[in-house]
């Protein structure tokens, strides 16, 4: 029988995960990738389309973007609930609502550009949800190795790109979109496993004052019996929060939004280009260009789970500030390198191959940190907001190619070699605002508690918190 005092974390022991937690990241990060399978899925099916469907460029761009416009919203919206009515009930609802939008869209009229689009809003806003589903792991695991573990997420999340990729190329020449559309609702199966298997958050009933609920959650994590010392049971009751209470919090919104906004904006940024740019400057079919961002694919896992690894023993900010900066220094290496102004343009794939590798490394740490830099009270609220600055990033990118570039097509701006080296330069500013603002604006939450960090909230702004206690009491 274990005994958890106020104040520590119930895991920050636990030297080997139990099976139940080893099966909560497993459900979260299969959950996650088929997620994304179902946001990337569009662009590999919107090319069996165009042609049939006489689409415009207007027409991809309210069908490939309206993902972005519905995560902004869903940022908002998820981080809303998961600080309201739990963290668990974000995990269930958005992959179900996904996978009903993505059996809807097996049913879109011939033709029905506008249709497909608004059932791609609302999957962007279930994607908005992500980091809500981040902080639930979070809130479930050892704090010393919260960023290796979310590193493991965010690797299996990144093979959702990978079946987006297989589906282009196998499985809706075979089967036809419809039908691939319509296994994008294999979510709801997640969603169902996780209603019945997965508790809520201790650390969120605890803030509510569900204390026996909280004792066996975490008994059910641990898989032994758990009790609170006699007299220090941690039930707090604190009243639900209010999304603007993020605000109260001002270095942790600069750092969440310049932060996912950099990163995001500059890794698409890379996705977007790389693919036309590779099979121009090497002389490749679109087809090896393909096979070779596959190949980049599978290494950038690698950095995600080297870079997890990396932000727990030597910290977040260093980790994820250097890998951004690393990504910077390729993508504007890679710019003149294509254009032939350094080295030989056959070299080409190399500082892309650095820039996509080091990007997806950051990336890693990014998802841990984005939930980590809130006290508990507004995590969810705080998580749904990094969600809003990302996406608001996945818009920035492709809208600053197109403005390098001369372009008027925001969905595909021309990659030419003749905007390559103003292109890369973009690309490099964004990564690089990431990095400096990592470096120099971020916490460092290696090693700590989330209750440590509570505490270093509360200790930065006392009256605040005392008013709350003040006004719990009096009701």
């Amino acid at each position: 029988m274990q005994f958890i005092q106020s104040g520590q974390s119930p895991f920050q022991d636990q030297r080997h995960l139990s099976r139940n937690q080893r099966m909560l990241l497993v459900l979260i990060g299969v959950g996650s990738m088929l997620e994304f399978w179902d946001a990337y899925l569009i662009g590999f099916i919107m090319a069996f389309l165009v042609k049939p469907w006489g689409m415009t460029y207007g027409m991809m761009g309210a069908v490939l973007l309206a993902s972005g416009a519905g995560a902004i919203v869903g940022g908002v919206v998820w981080g809303m609930i998961a600080d309201r009515f739990g963290r668990k009930p974000v995990f269930v609802a958005s992959l179900l609502l996904l996978a009903a939008m993505s059996l809807g869209l097996a049913f879109t009229p011939a033709g029905g550009w506008i249709y497909m689009a608004v059932l791609r809003t609302v999957i962007g806003f279930c994607t908005g949800g992500y980091f809500i589903q981040i902080a639930l792991v979070n809130e479930f695991i050892p704090p010393r190795r919260r960023a290796v573990l979310t590193g493991v997420v965010s690797a299996i999340t990144t093979c959702g790109l990978l079946l987006g990729a297989f589906s282009g190329a196998f499985v809706i020449p075979a089967i036809g979109w419809r039908l691939t559309f319509a296994l994008g609702a294999a979510p709801a199966l997640v969603a169902l496993i996780g209603a019945f298997y997965v508790p809520e958050s201790p650390r969120w009933l605890n803030l509510q004052g569900r204390s026996e609920e909280a004792r066996r959650s975490v008994q059910w994590a641990l898989g032994s019996e758990v009790q609170w010392r006699e007299g220090e049971a941690p039930a707090r009751g604190v009243p639900a929060a209010r999304w603007s209470e993020i605000f109260a919090h001002p270095r942790s919104v600069v750092t969440a939004t310049l932060v996912n906004i950099g990163l995001v904006a500059g890794y698409y940024g890379i996705v977007l280009w790389a693919p036309t740019l590779l099979a121009q400057v090497q002389s490749v079919t679109p087809a090896g260009a393909s096979r070779l961002m596959i190949g980049f694919s599978v290494c950038g896992i690698v950095s995600r789970l080297a870079a997890a690894c990396l932000a727990d023993r030597i910290g977040r900010r260093r980790t994820g500030g250097w890998f951004a900066i690393g990504a910077a220094l390729a993508a504007l290496c890679a710019g003149y390198v294509g254009h032939g102004d350094l080295l030989a343009p056959t070299w080409f794939w190399l500082p892309l191959l650095f820039a996509f590798v080091f990007a997806d490394g950051s990336f890693a740490v990014c998802a841990v940190y984005s939930t980590e830099i809130w006290p508990t009270r507004v995590r969810g609220s705080g998580a749904g907001y990094a969600g809003l600055a990302g996406s608001v990033g996945k818009m920035i990118g492709p809208i600053g190619l197109a403005w390098v570039a001369g372009s008027s097509n925001m969905v595909m701006p021309s990659a030419t070699l003749g905007v390559i080296v103003p292109a890369f330069q973009f690309v490099a500013l964004c990564l690089l605002l990431c990095g400096v603002t990592y470096l120099f604006v971020g916490i460092e939450a290696r090693g700590k508690t989330l209750e440590a960090l509570d505490e270093t909230f509360e200790q930065r702004e006392p009256a605040r918190a005392m008013a709350r206690m003040s006004d719990h009491g009096g009701q």
